[in-house]
C-alpha cells in the first residue's frame, strides 16, 4: 500500500480496499463500544434493582425486628387488664398479617433477579433466607403470645371461680358448725326448717363445684403452663366442699337428736301432767250412792284403765329414745 501526502501533508489511503478496511475497523470499534455500553447499562440497571431490593429488605427487617420485640413481650404474666391486652394483640396480629405481602413481593423480586443471573444472586438468596427466618420467628412468637394471653385469661377466670366457691363454702360453714340446738321442740323444728333450706342451697351449689372441676380438667388437658397451681386450687375447693358436706351431716344429726330429746321432754311433761290430773280421780272417796251411779263410775274407771294402758305403751316408747 502506497501512501500519498495531500497538500496539507496528511496521509491518505490510495485504494478502495484500504478505505473499506479502515471503515470496517471503525465499525468494529463502534460495535464493541455499543456492546460495552449495553453491558454497562445492564449492570447499572442490575445494580439499581439490587439497591432497591436491599433497601426494601432492610426496611422489612427493621419492621420485623420492631414487631419481634412486641411479640416477645411477656405482659401476659401480669393478670391486670387481660381483656385489653387481648384486644391489643388481636390488632397486632392483624397488622402482621396485613404486611405478609411485603415478604412475598421481595421473594418475587429477589427470585427473579436470581433466575436472571444477577451479579448479587448469592447475596440476594442469603438475604431472603434470613428474612424468612425472621418472618417465621415473628409468626411463631405472635402465635405463642396470643396463646399465652388466652391461657392467662382462662387462669384468671378459673381462679376467680375457685375463690367464689371457697368464699361461699366459708360463709356456709358458719351455719354447719352452729351449736344452737333450740330451747324447746318448736325452736328445734324451726332450726330444722332453716337447715332444710340450707341443704337445698347446698345441693344447688354442688353444680358450681362440678364446674370448677370440669374447668380444671379442661385447662390441664390443654397443657396449661400453670397446671400445678390449677390442681392445687382444685384440691383446695374439693377439700373445703367435702368438709362442708361432712359438717352438714353432723349438724343434721345433732338437730335430729335435739328434736328427739325435746319430743321426749314434751311427752314426759304431758304424761306427768296427765297422771297428776288422774291422781285426783283415784283419790276420790266417791264409790257411788246407787246402782246407776256405781255403774257410771265403773265405766269411767274402765276408760281410765284404757288410757293408762295406752300411757304404758307410750312410756315404753319413750324409754327407747
Amino acid at each position: 500500500m502506497v501512501l500519498k501526502m495531500d497538500t496539507a501533508g496528511v496521509k491518505v489511503l490510495e485504494t478502495a480496499e484500504d478505505i473499506q478496511e479502515r471503515r470496517q475497523q471503525v465499525l468494529d470499534r463502534y460495535r464493541r463500544f455499543k456492546e460495552l455500553s449495553i453491558m454497562r447499562r445492564q449492570k447499572l440497571e442490575d445494580s439499581y434493582r439490587f439497591q432497591f431490593f436491599r433497601r426494601d429488605a432492610d426496611e422489612l427487617e427493621k419492621w420485623i425486628q420492631e414487631k419481634l420485640q412486641i411479640a416477645s413481650d411477656e405482659n401476659y404474666k401480669d393478670p391486670s387488664n387481660l381483656q385489653g391486652k387481648l384486644q391489643k394483640h388481636q390488632a397486632f396480629e392483624a397488622e402482621v398479617q396485613a404486611n405478609a405481602g411485603a415478604i412475598i413481593k421481595l421473594d418475587d423480586t429477589g427470585n427473579l433477579m436470581i433466575s436472571e443471573g444477577q451479579f448479587a444472586s448469592e447475596t440476594i438468596r442469603t438475604r431472603l433466607e434470613e428474612l424468612h427466618r425472621l418472618w417465621d420467628l415473628l409468626l411463631q412468637r405472635t402465635k405463642e403470645k396470643g396463646m399465652r394471653l388466652l391461657q392467662a385469661q382462662k387462669l384468671v377466670q378459673y381462679l376467680r371461680e375457685c375463690e367464689d366457691a371457697l368464699d361461699w363454702i366459708s360463709d356456709k360453714e358458719a351455719m354447719a358448725t352452729s351449736e344452737e340446738l333450740g330451747q324447746d321442740l318448736e325452736h328445734v323444728e324451726l332450726l330444722q326448717k332453716k337447715f332444710e333450706e340450707f341443704q337445698t342451697d347446698l345441693a344447688a351449689h354442688e353444680e358450681r363445684v362440678n364446674e370448677v372441676n370440669q374447668l380444671a380438667a379442661k385447662l390441664i388437658q390443654e397443657t396449661h403452663p400453670e397446671a400445678e397451681l390449677i390442681v392445687r386450687k382444685q384440691d383446695e375447693v374439693n377439700s373445703a366442699w367435702q368438709r362442708l358436706k361432712g359438717l352438714a351431716q353432723q349438724r343434721q344429726g345433732k338437730l335430729f337428736g335435739a328434736a328427739e330429746v325435746q319430743r321426749f321432754n314434751r311427752d314426759v311433761d304431758e304424761t306427768i301432767s296427765w297422771i297428776k290430773e288422774k291422781e285426783q280421780l283415784m283419790a276420790s272417796d266417791d264409790f257411788g250412792r246407787d246402782l246407776a251411779s256405781v255403774q257410771a263410775l265403773l265405766r269411767k274407771h274402765e276408760g281410765l284403765e284404757r288410757d293408762l294402758a295406752a300411757l304404758e305403751d307410750k312410756a315404753g316408747h319413750m324409754l327407747l329414745y
